[in-house]
């Protein structure tokens, strides 16, 4: 029950940021979370291994891509012609950010490797917050789009 409390305080930090539009809360939200995903399955890694080994790649990645930086990267100095390619890798980090958690959705409905404490009732909890964390990035992206049109 403790590590679905410490989840539920994680995803806050990211829907805090994303709510804010602050980068740097909101990243931080899914790096923490995928570290804390990646911690409580090693002990759980029991019953069925690929399914472990996915569940752990599958957050790694995660957090390879979450690592949150403080600064944004439209605070730099960028010539106009590399801006269409950041603003395009700003949209595929947050697509993939989506979709990671929309199989996690999934994921933790199917996964025989809970965390310990874990009950079946209480699978619905880490599936509502993925499927929260998978609509966020989408939210972010409709705000950038929406306050660079009325620029």
């Amino acid at each position: 029950m403790a590590i679905l409390i410490i989840a539920i305080l994680v995803s806050g930090i990211s829907i805090y940021g994303a709510l804010t539009m602050k980068r740097f809360f909101f990243l931080l939200g899914y790096f923490l979370f995928s570290i804390l995903a990646v911690t409580s399955l090693l002990p759980s890694f029991g019953n069925d291994k690929l399914l472990a080994i996915t569940t752990m790649a599958l957050m790694v990645v995660l957090a390879i891509i979450s690592f949150p930086a403080r600064k944004n990267i439209l605070d730099y100095k960028i010539n106009d012609e590399a801006k269409p390619l950041l603003k395009s890798f700003a949209v595929k980090n947050l697509l993939a950010l989506s979709a990671i958690n929309f199989f996690a959705v999934f994921i933790v409905l199917y996964d025989t490797n809970m965390p310990e404490g874990m009950t079946e009732n209480m699978r619905s909890i880490p599936m509502v917050m993925h499927g929260i964390l998978g609509v966020l990035p989408v939210y972010v992206m409709f705000n950038i789009i929406r306050s660079n049109s009325s620029n």
